[in-house]
């Protein structure tokens, strides 16, 4: 049946949500749809100005890798609604504006595509808003015995992730990206972020989550691809490029990312991986965020190197040669192997 108002109110503040849940409820509108004979037309946020304190770029919206399933849905703001069930005591239906009346957070985040290939563009950082996904499932009362979050998207994809994932305070379901509204080609009116997850795991236009107690086998999934998807270390070299370059010092830089372990620094080399030196790190304001790296290479000496670049994780692992898989070697779990860029240093 409809949750009536005050129902609402109580769970919220009664789920111990915060002082932030406490600031919205005023807000916060009955979480029933209104019939299509009766709704008004909504009315999409405005832009914001999000100040992150963080040296690390900001991909711009247009220029945000994009990638898809199938074709762009054609999504209806007035009618479209989030609806949550499964293994929850008080399933949902909630509309466009009960998720922006919800207690909000911002978060910078990078994305990462599982077949972003070595050295390649699949990857990009921004700065996302949305309502965190604990607070649908306490507010939808999920059970103790649910194993998996499933997640429907208006295209026709699905995939899931584990309640323990979902329930992450850094799992976000977002509908702004950069200080706008969440732009049609990257989920509108809804896409999900994982912390530590490839992109695979984190469907756009989403319309349907349900808690269930099983498996659920998503549709890349079924293809063979990674069920956990979880993000691998990635160390890309962007300048120099390949090619005839100066002899004089030169600045090495790149960018590293990687999943939950965390980078602990990244190291470079200019004979081909036979010795390493550490670059110096700038990192983003946390470990889900990309790393800008440098290198300064004082004495290029004449003749041909090959440069390469490798994470070292937090937990000890070191960012391998390569393993020649196939897809430039990201099936079926995303690649780790090292970038390498090969350089002819003249006179």
């Amino acid at each position: 049946m409809p949750w009536r108002r005050r129902e609402v109110l109580r769970l919220l503040v009664g789920g111990a949500i915060g002082a932030a849940a406490a600031a919205c409820i005023q807000r916060l509108p009955s979480l029933t749809a209104s019939p299509p004979s009766t709704r008004i037309p909504i009315r999409l946020p405005e832009p914001e100005r999000w100040d992150i304190a963080s040296p690390v770029p900001v991909t711009p919206t247009r220029e945000f890798y994009e990638v898809k399933y199938s074709t762009i849905p054609r999504v209806e703001i007035e009618t479209w609604i989030l609806e949550i069930g499964g293994e929850v005591e008080r399933p949902l239906r909630l509309t466009y504006p009960d998720l922006l009346a919800m207690p909000a957070v911002i978060e910078m985040r990078t994305l990462e595509c599982i077949s972003n290939p070595v050295g390649g563009d699949l990857i990009g950082n921004a700065v996302w808003k949305g309502v965190r996904m604990a607070d649908l499932l306490r507010l939808a009362g999920a059970r103790s015995t649910a194993r998996e979050v499933v997640l429907y998207a208006a295209d026709g994809y699905h995939t899931s992730i584990p309640v323990s994932l979902a329930e992450d305070p850094h799992s976000i379901l977002a509908y702004m990206m950069n200080g706008e509204v969440l732009p049609l080609e990257h989920g509108f009116p809804l896409r999900a972020l994982w912390p530590g997850r490839y992109g695979m795991k984190q469907p756009k236009w989403i319309t349907r989550i349900e808690l269930i107690r099983g498996e659920h086998v998503g549709y890349w999934e079924g293809q063979g691809w990674s069920k956990e998807a979880i993000i691998k270390p990635n160390s890309r070299i962007d300048a120099p490029r390949s090619g005839v370059i100066p002899a004089q010092p030169m600045e090495i830089q790149g960018i590293a990312f990687s999943g939950p372990a965390g980078i602990a620094r990244v190291e470079v080399s200019v004979d081909d991986g036979r010795s390493w030196e550490e670059a110096e790190l700038i990192r983003g304001p946390t470990p889900y965020v990309w790393t800008v790296w440098r290198y300064r290479w004082e004495r290029p000496e004449e003749g041909e190197h090959v440069l390469r670049a490798r994470v070292v994780q937090n937990d000890g692992y070191v960012q391998p040669r390569g393993r020649g898989r196939l897809l430039s070697g990201t099936f079926p779990d995303g690649t780790d192997e090292q970038h390498a860029v090969r350089v002819v240093v003249g006179r």
